[in-house]
């Protein structure tokens, strides 16, 4: 079966089981659709870090980027996801025997990531959605884990990015981090997206790409 093949199948169980979190759960399931292959491919290959590293997943939703994140890491790897959806939660632990699936919000990372031991944060969270005051609990729990020259990984909507809680959320970021980047616009997802690189230590002139 070559790319093409693949990507015109029908959508598969884990698809229809995020919108059946959604339904449940529309205040805690930020997405109505899953991140496309595309999207999550991206994010991933975003996030830097080594097979015996501490990885981090806010908001994992069904699992896409958790698979490509699980294949990264070797046996002596942690994969750490909080997750707010019940529903998503019991599927997570189920594709992922081995990672460590949390019912939780993700402002009380610290419960369960010593500080400064994380290599990687990756955010699946609708940052726009948020009031300010949960945008800053997270973020805080997000730069505590971090280790020094960890990185932190988010996506956001392209339709969203306006947004007066988006606007926001890229000030957290630039206040937060030494270095922030995007990715280009990834047009095959829904809805479109792109994906901010921060670092905490190296280069202190942050950047931000035109998009």
């Amino acid at each position: 079966m070559d790319a093409n093949e693949r990507e015109s199948k029908p959508p598969d169980a884990g698809a229809w089981e995020f919108v059946r979190a959604f339904i449940r759960e529309p205040l805690k399931v930020g997405a109505i659709w899953p991140s496309s292959p595309q999207l999550s491919r991206a994010v991933v290959d975003a996030c830097e870090f080594a097979p015996s590293d501490t990885v981090v997943e806010l908001g994992p939703g069904t699992g896409n980027f958790t698979q490509l994140l699980s294949e990264r890491l070797g046996e002596s790897g942690r994969l750490v996801a909080l997750e707010l959806s019940e529903t998503n939660v019991e599927v997570l632990r189920r594709r992922f025997p081995r990672g460590e699936i949390i019912f939780d919000s993700a402002e009380h990372l610290a419960g369960y990531v010593q500080p400064q031991t994380a290599r990687c944060v990756v955010s699946g969270l609708a940052w726009g959605n948020m009031l300010p005051a949960l945008q800053d609990r997270i973020m805080r729990a997000v730069v505590t884990s971090l280790s020094p020259r960890g990185q932190f990984v988010a996506f956001a909507y392209v339709h969203a990015r306006w947004f007066p809680t988006t606007l926001r959320f890229r000030k957290l970021m630039f206040r937060e981090f030494a270095r922030v980047e995007t990715t280009p616009i990834v047009w095959r997802n829904l809805p479109p997206a792109y994906v901010y690189r921060c670092w905490r230590g190296g280069d202190l002139t942050a950047t931000l790409a035109t998009i």
